[in-house]
């Protein structure tokens, strides 16, 4: 197993994370969490995080995120995830991995939809983030950030997951969820986005598999109604490949046909800019 996936298991394990979260839950403001005797960065308190929430990153810019250990916590990963998965190539950050682990440890507490809440008010942001590391592992938890986002009507939740029972649970308008397709799980995320109507379907193009890729978006493309928004894949042992942008248009074209008018790229990971706080593509677009 990946070392990165292996450490994700000792933290959950560790007393460090466990005191952490309790931390979190005890306090609820950053007066009280600058107190505890933990770093700063590690609890939250700063310019950059308010508790369990991590104020942005380069991609995203200055949007709230609560993330999760990666894999351990994704009981629809998939190989491809296993090989390809950023979270586990690219997150490079001790203090990150010791606050997903302690996240972990809050999100099962009873009363965690309570905690989040108090620090979604000290957030002034009308964007938050879940899962840029780790999903939804079970129904419970998925149903406590729905209970989240219904107190919170003044802000848009949201996430990419392959935890496909999303399709089925109850969500409010204000939580915006994006299946995430790739070769090994395709067929069961175009079933799934039949029953949620709602999100785009992602997927991650790795350049050298384009017949692979193509025929892997001509079924979900043909089999719902959904729009693909395409991500690159560029975690450090990717193909080198640089991407063309117009002659991957080109190649969409002719291997899709009229369906190519339903993939949507990712500004930011193809054409360099905007952030998603400027973008907001993921968020306000109205695709089904």
């Amino acid at each position: 197993m990946l070392w990165r996936v292996d450490e994700a298991k000792r933290l959950l394990e560790s007393e460090l994370a466990k005191s952490l979260a309790d931390a979190w839950a005890n306090c609820g403001d950053l007066e009280c969490l600058a107190k505890t005797p933990f770093d700063p960065a590690l609890v939250g308190v700063g310019k950059w995080w308010a508790g369990p929430f991590t104020i942005g990153n380069g991609k995203m810019g200055p949007i709230p995120f609560f993330s999760l250990p990666p894999v351990v916590t994704c009981p629809g990963h998939t190989n491809f995830c296993v090989k390809w998965c950023y979270a586990v190539f690219e997150i490079a950050n001790w203090r990150a991995y010791v606050r997903e682990a302690a996240s972990y440890h809050l999100s099962k507490r009873k009363d965690f939809a309570d905690v989040v809440d108090r620090y979604l008010r000290l957030l002034p942001h009308r964007v938050i983030r879940l899962h840029v590391s780790g999903d939804f592992y079970d129904v419970e938890y998925l149903n406590k950030w729905a209970a989240a986002a219904e107190r919170h009507g003044d802000k848009v939740f949201y996430t990419y997951t392959k935890s496909l029972f999303v399709a089925d649970a109850a969500l409010p308008p204000n939580f915006v969820v994006h299946l995430s397709a790739d070769p090994h799980n395709y067929r069961e995320v175009a079933e799934a986005w039949n029953r949620l109507r709602r999100g785009f379907i992602t997927y991650v193009y790795t350049p050298g598999y384009e017949k692979r890729d193509f025929e892997v978006l001509r079924h979900i493309l043909s089999a719902t109604d959904a729009h693909i928004l395409l991500f690159k894949n560029h975690v450090q042992h990717a193909p080198r490949t640089r991407v063309r942008i117009e002659e991957l248009r080109k190649a969409l074209r002719s291997a899709l046909g009229a369906l190519a008018d339903r993939v949507v790229f990712d500004p930011e990971e193809f054409y360099g800019g905007p952030q998603c706080v400027d973008c907001r593509l993921c968020w306000l677009k109205a695709y089904k």
